[in-house]
């Protein structure tokens, strides 16, 4: 019975979850809102999704359906981001990396992924928007991502790998154990046309050199395959059809380490005899500021007592004493 309750406690919680997707957008009002799941959910669960949802939009004869995905982070909405986008689409401008497709345009925004379909609201509309939603988080993308060699490289062929499901629809030859996600490693995937044909490459990385090294070796268990170690990435090609090719390509695969040099910032004046001169030259003049002040402070005080002679400030007037009579009986 208790069981039950929580389920049904659940269940009504997402159901009074406030929707992402706003009621209108401009000149486009909301038609429909169905419920929406994404078809490789295991992938998605690994990459951490959050919400989904989908929502069908009407403006005239104009029609438009938008499909919105976040992440717990933008690493995930990388990851969502290129698994869904479509090897022959164009890239266009949108959010922090986007393609277009005919009349479909796909773009991260954050730990964000949006699909338009169908016609086009206004930037401002959308610019609104991206504005509003709430738990927006941005980052730049993951590490590995940028050590794929560009040179050859199929666009939109790259994959980012965070764990085992995705590894496994992938790149099944290579087991979880020896990928190590448990390390910390992260992985991505992409399709290279070289001289004779196209090899796949996957490039892990781990968070140092000694670990990628000694996953290296785990990597050299599995049959067919060549590889590479620079620093903490591991690169991989698995039955290339030229070994000589594959060589080439890894080759390309470097790894650049960035150095912050880190001193102490240097003194302006560092001669001791320069020191030891300004501090002379700030004692006088603070000596003779205070002469300044003190002939100051007296001339006043003449110029008040010639003016007031009944004042306290007159020095020639006899001063006056205050006694105390504390022997007096």
């Amino acid at each position: 019975m208790p069981r039950r309750l929580l389920i049904l406690a659940a269940a009504v919680a997402a159901a009074a979850a406030p929707a992402l997707l706003p009621p209108r957008m401009g000149d486009f009002n909301q038609t429909l809102a169905p419920s929406y799941a994404p078809s490789d959910a295991a992938v998605f669960r690994e990459y951490g999704l959050d919400a989904a949802e989908r929502a069908q939009y009407a403006a005239g004869d104009r029609k438009l359906e938008i499909t919105l995905l976040r992440a717990k982070d933008a690493t995930g909405a990388f990851g969502m981001y290129q698994w869904i986008r479509p090897i022959d689409a164009k890239p266009a401008q949108q959010g922090e990396r986007a393609v277009e497709k005919g009349d479909t345009l796909l773009f991260q925004y954050g730990n964000y992924v949006l699909e338009l379909r169908g016609a086009r609201p206004e930037q401002e509309h959308l610019e609104a928007l991206l504005s509003i939603l709430p738990r927006f988080e941005r980052t730049v993308a993951p590490p590995v991502f940028k050590y794929l060699p560009s040179e050859g490289r199929v666009a939109n062929s790259e994959r980012f790998i965070q764990g085992p499901v995705a590894l496994q629809l992938l790149a099944p030859a290579v087991p979880p154990s020896t990928a190590a996600f448990h390390l910390g490693a992260e992985g991505e995937v992409a399709e290279y046309s070289v001289e004779g044909g196209r090899l796949k490459l996957l490039l892990f990385t781990y968070p140092t050199p000694q670990m990628a090294r000694a996953q290296l070796e785990e990597f050299h268990r599995i049959a067919g395959v060549v590889t590479k170690r620079s620093g903490p990435l591991v690169a991989i090609i698995l039955n290339p059809f030229s070994r000589d090719e594959a060589e080439k390509l890894l080759a390309r695969v470097r790894y650049e380490a960035t150095l912050t040099w880190s001193q102490p910032p240097q003194m302006r004046n560092e001669n001791i005899g320069e020191f030891l001169l300004g501090v002379v030259m700030l004692c006088l003049i603070l000596v003779g500021f205070a002469i300044l002040a003190g002939v100051g402070v007296g001339g006043v005080r003449i110029l008040l007592g010639r003016w007031f002679p009944q004042s306290r400030f007159n020095t020639e007037a006899e001063p006056v004493i205050t006694r105390l009579k504390l022997g007096d009986p």
